[in-house]
C-alpha cells in the first residue's frame, strides 16, 4: 500500500551571524494542510509559517541536542566527566549556563574528532580540578559541549573555530567573552587562525586569563580558598601577593 508522504519545511537563517551556528525553523509535514489564517490558494499554512519569519512572530528556532548521559550523584540533566566537567547539549545549555545568573560559566566549544580540541582538552581538565582544588566550584562552573552535535542556543557564540572558549561572568550571561589568540589585536586574520588557542600549555593559563577580565571577586575566591582566615596582622600583605600572583 502506498501513502502519501509530504516532505518537512524547514528555513535556515544565517543573516547577520558570520561564522556562527544558523538557526534553522521547521513546519512538520503533519502541519502543512493545517488550519491557517492564510488562504490556501495564497500559501496555507505554508505561507503563515514564512510571514511568521519575517515578522518576528516564528517563535524560537529548533536547537540540535543530544539526549544526556546520566550522572551517579547528580540532577538528571546534568552529565559530569571524571575530571568534573560539566557536559552540556543544546536542551540543557540555558538552564546549565544562563539561568545560572549568579555564576561563572567557562565554556569549551569542541568536537569529538577534532585533534586540537582532544590536545585542549587536556588543560580544561586541569581547569576544572584546579577550580575544585581551590574551593571555588561554588562560584565557577567548567563546561564543556560539542558542536557536531548540539546547537549553541545564544545569538553572540561563534562556532567557526575550534577549539573556542568563551567566559560567561555572572550578571552578565548576555555578553561572553570570548578567548582569542593573544596576537589578534595586531595580526592577520590568517595568522590568529593558525595560532588559535596554541598559547594555552596548562589550566593555570586558563585561570590566569580568567581573573584578568575583571569580573571576579578576588577577596570572595581567596576567602573559599581559606586564604583569609590568616591571622589579622599579616592578612592585607599576604592577600596583595596572593592577588599579584592570580594576576
Amino acid at each position: 500500500e502506498s501513502r502519501n508522504i509530504l516532505p518537512v519545511t524547514m528555513i535556515t537563517d544565517s543573516s547577520g551571524r558570520s561564522g556562527m551556528q544558523s538557526s534553522r525553523y521547521y513546519l512538520c509535514s503533519k502541519d502543512i494542510f493545517a488550519s491557517s489564517r492564510v488562504e490556501f490558494s495564497n500559501g496555507g499554512a505554508i505561507g503563515e509559517f514564512i510571514d511568521d519569519f519575517f515578522t518576528g512572530a516564528i517563535g524560537k528556532p529548533f536547537i540540535r541536542s543530544e539526549a544526556p548521559l546520566p550522572t551517579p550523584g547528580a540532577s538528571s540533566f546534568q552529565n559530569i566527566n571524571n575530571s568534573n566537567v560539566t557536559v552540556l547539549t543544546g536542551n540543557t545549555f540555558e538552564s546549565l549556563v544562563m539561568n545560572r545568573n549568579d555564576e561563572h560559566t567557562m565554556l569549551l566549544m569542541q568536537t569529538t574528532t577534532c585533534g586540537h580540541c582532544k590536545r585542549f582538552s587536556i588543560f580544561w581538565n586541569e581547569l576544572s580540578k584546579i577550580i575544585q582544588a581551590m574551593n571555588w566550584s561554588s562560584v565557577i562552573n567548567v563546561m564543556k559541549i560539542d558542536v557536531s552535535k548540539n546547537d549553541v542556543p545564544h545569538k553572540k557564540i561563534s562556532a567557526w573555530d575550534l577549539p573556542s572558549v568563551y567566559y560567561f561572568p555572572a550578571g552578565e550571561k548576555t555578553d561572553p567573552i570570548e578567548m582569542t589568540p593573544i596576537t589578534k589585536q595586531n595580526s592577520n586574520p590568517q595568522n590568529d587562525y593558525d595560532e588559535g588557542l596554541s598559547w594555552v600549555t596548562s589550566g593555570y593559563d586558563l585561570v590566569k586569563w580568567m581573573v584578568n577580565q575583571g569580573k571576579l571577586d578576588l577577596d570572595h575566591l581567596m576567602r573559599l580558598d581559606g586564604t583569609l582566615e590568616r591571622d589579622d596582622s599579616s592578612m592585607g600583605e599576604n592577600n596583595e601577593e596572593e592577588k599579584d600572583d592570580l594576576q
